[in-house]
């Protein structure tokens, strides 16, 4: 019997969780916080062969648990289960030690499998990250191309736009006049192919380009 935390600020998720799994799934809920700051303390009461962990949470976020667990000690296999699939928190959560990646609309087979897989610390991805992840490293290909065709000027109006900053603000920010800033972001947004500025930082955020 694989024995699982749940680790999710949602008491009906996490309840619909307990419910969900039947003994010849192989599969048990023995332990669940809504808090990532108490994992340690339920691992030290009992140890369980994967966690099942949210990745957005009001205490203390998935990211941030993952990196309490090991600094405590305790290597326990991590899958990570959320509502979102953004290629920023897809690497965050690797990058952290993170087993396997799914998404909450998954089916309960697919829960299952991926359980199954992380409990021998295979790794698993949800379809739609497996998607994503690939078309993320096809994109490293053109990475250093549109890194390139960037200015260094360009890369710190982009910076500056993350930032909240509007053109005034950039321009003071920079020394330069608030002409050359709309210059450079019209520029700049012709060369990635965006449109908005909400396109861009995002652009800008996924490539690793600020």
């Amino acid at each position: 019997m694989i024995k699982v935390m749940i680790v999710d600020d949602h008491d009906l998720f996490a309840e619909g969780m307990q419910s969900m799994f039947k003994p010849q799934d192989g599969i048990e809920i023995v332990s669940y916080t809504k808090n990532g700051n108490q994992v340690p303390s339920l691992l030290a009461e009992e140890m369980v062969d994967v966690i099942l962990m949210d990745i957005s949470m009001p205490i203390l976020d998935g990211i941030e648990t993952m990196s309490l667990v090991k600094s405590k000690g305790y290597d326990v296999p991590i899958l990570m289960l959320t509502m979102f699939q953004t290629m920023r928190q897809v690497k965050a959560a690797l990058e952290k030690g993170a087993q396997g990646y799914i998404l909450k609309d998954a089916s309960k087979e697919e829960l299952v499998q991926a359980i199954k897989d992380t409990s021998l610390r295979k790794n698993y991805f949800h379809a739609k990250i497996t998607d994503q992840v690939f078309d993320y490293f096809r994109g490293k290909t053109t990475k250093s191309q549109e890194t390139q065709e960037l200015s260094e000027r360009e890369i710190e109006i982009i910076s500056c736009l993350a930032e909240g900053k509007n053109t005034k603000a950039i321009a003071s920010t920079l020394f330069i006049s608030e002409h050359t800033v709309k210059t450079h972001r019209r520029n700049i947004m012709q060369k990635l192919h965006v449109k908005t500025s909400a396109e861009l930082i995002k652009l800008a955020v996924d490539r690793d380009l600020i």
